[in-house]
């Protein structure tokens, strides 16, 4: 039998493009928040421990565009409605505020 030196889970690093689908990065790219998201699927990762996809979200009627991190829900409410609030906060300090680029929380699957 063999144990590991440390239980720590070992890490990967994936690059953004390996994660991102075509048309999130031409959406991303048309809202001009691409820069951002190397920091974004960062942030992700280390809050919620990955993401299942990433997908585009809009709303034609109201002319919004949304870039969607679907997040696996791992705790209680409590504790994964504290990782959304946590989420956001990190995410102001990454993306600047401005009429054109809203933050909201990630989602859960279903």
């Amino acid at each position: 039998m063999t144990t590991r030196a440390s239980d720590s889970p070992i890490v990967v690093p994936i690059h953004p493009a390996s994660v991102i689908p075509p048309e999130v990065h031409e959406t991303a790219v048309r809202l001009g928040v691409l820069k951002y998201l190397p920091q974004v699927i960062d942030l992700t990762r280390e809050i919620f421990g990955g993401f299942s996809r990433v997908t585009v979200s809009e709303d034609p009627e109201f002319g919004d565009i949304n870039i969607v991190f679907h997040v696996p829900a791992q705790g209680t409410i409590e504790e994964d409605l504290d990782k959304d609030k946590q989420w956001g906060r990190r995410m102001l300090a990454i993306i600047p505020r401005s009429p054109q680029v809203y933050l909201t929380i990630p989602e859960f699957p279903s």
